[in-house]
């Protein structure tokens, strides 16, 4: 039986234990009082305010089978079909956005030409572009206007991310290969006939019930309040120094953001730890707003929108709490999710309170009309949120991948390297429980 050391508890270290767990001498080391990291519930005041993630794809297999390993499927829920509108602010109007490509020509957001210029993506002759952006693709298959007004506010809604500074074959793997294997996105899209993943989430209890449910499994083996202080080669192979104490391992797996395991890595390859600190992270502002339905000039209809830069309002856009999950907030109340900062916006997570609150209040008004005073306010600020994967991405992982191969026992994984959400996350931690079987 293998000894292996994971550190980091959030969403990958935790699957990546518990499918080890059964067949190894498993330990986790994680420095906050929780597990879960970003994937961290609290309810206040009746609200359930989540600091990161507030659900995943139905379509995320891997996820469903954790759930299903650690006997949450009773407690898993569909987001609210009421929840399926999705809006992008343009102009001082939400415009909503197609659900199907057949519904295109009817989009306000586009002109007459833009519209055009898209369905002619369908006739957009294919090249390689290794490390084109998510803009220049964009652009370039369907036109400025759609790059402009959808896809760069969506990537600020995905990751945070700036549209011409992050690369589209790391981020959105899925288009290149429509492009590459059917000469169009729409064609492909089309002809794939895959129906896309629903959100799904955990109601009242939040993500978290899943961050615990994981946690429980350990039996012992997760240990809080434990920031590793070195990672170190020993006679055994690999030797973990925490304030909690000394383990020796066969392996150890961090799953700590890049910055972590570069600290980690930096007495014993400092080039490994060089590249780990070039994946760069944007800081988000987590905003919970919640007020009485009745103060409201129009109902939340939707899953939320999204704010194109330069539109007027600072906010990135709002989730439609209430309306995705009822269960989320009282009775009678409407409840947003609002986010600032972002790689486009920065500053964002540094105001003061009082400054960030008041961009909150004006733009919701400017977006919404709601000028009511909020019932329930609560934030996070996370300095270092999401991870951006530039345009280079894929050849600085082959460079990380390289260096770390020189060290037998040692593995990286988490949503700096293969894919940001909580799908691609679990998928990719257990491809590492594969390897070390």
């Amino acid at each position: 039986m293998s000894r292996i050391v994971i550190v980091g508890a959030g969403i990958a270290g935790l699957a990546l234990a518990v499918r080890l767990s059964t067949t190894h001498d498993v330990t986790v080391f994680e420095r906050e009082p929780y597990a879960g990291g970003k994937m961290h519930s609290q309810t206040i005041d009746g609200f359930l305010f989540e600091w990161g993630p507030n659900g995943f794809l139905s379509s995320a297999t891997d996820v469903r089978e954790l759930i299903t390993e650690v006997g949450l499927d009773d407690a898993l829920i569909e987001a609210s079909p009421e929840a399926a509108k999705r809006f992008i602010f343009w102009q001082g109007v939400l415009h909503e956005l197609p659900s199907k490509p057949a519904r295109l020509p009817s989009m306000s957001l586009l002109s007459p030409r833009g519209k055009l210029r898209a369905l002619g993506e369908l006739f957009v002759r294919s090249r390689s572009a290794p490390e084109e952006s998510v803009f220049a693709f964009a652009a370039r298959r369907f036109g400025r206007e759609v790059a402009e007004r959808i896809v760069a506010p969506a990537l600020l809604g995905i990751s945070g991310g700036d549209a011409a500074a992050t690369g589209v074959a790391a981020t959105f793997p899925r288009l290149v290969e429509l492009e590459r294997e059917h000469g169009s996105v729409l064609r492909g899209t089309i002809r794939s006939r895959a129906k896309p993943g629903k959100l799904s989430g955990f109601g009242a209890g939040g993500m978290q019930c899943l961050a615990d449910g994981l946690a429980a499994r350990l039996n012992g083996r997760l240990r809080l309040s434990a920031p590793v202080e070195r990672v170190v080669s020993s006679a055994s192979g690999w030797r973990v120094e925490s304030a909690s104490g000394v383990v020796d391992a066969d392996h150890v797996v961090v799953t700590a953001p890049a910055d972590v395991a570069a600290s980690l890595a930096a007495e014993w390859d400092p080039e490994l730890a060089a590249l780990l600190r070039r994946i760069a992270y944007a800081p988000m502002r987590v905003v919970g707003v919640g007020f009485r339905a009745a103060d409201l000039p129009l109902p939340l209809d939707g899953f939320g929108f999204l704010a194109a830069r330069g539109q007027g309002v600072r906010i990135l856009g709002a989730l439609y709490t209430s309306t995705l999950f009822p269960d989320q907030s009282p009775p009678g109340t409407a409840y947003v999710r609002v986010f600032l900062g972002g790689a486009t916006d920065p500053g964002a997570a540094a105001l003061d309170a009082d400054a960030a609150r008041a961009i909150v209040r004006d733009d919701l008004a400017t977006a919404l009309g709601i000028t009511a005073e909020p019932r329930f306010y609560h934030e996070v600020i996370w300095e270092r949120a999401i991870p951006q994967y530039g345009p280079g991405h894929r050849a600085l992982l082959g460079e990380i991948d390289a260096r770390v191969a020189r060290h037998p026992g040692f593995a990286l994984g988490g949503n700096a390297y293969r894919g940001l959400g909580v799908g691609d996350t679990v998928r990719d931690a257990l491809a590492i429980a594969r390897s070390l079987r």
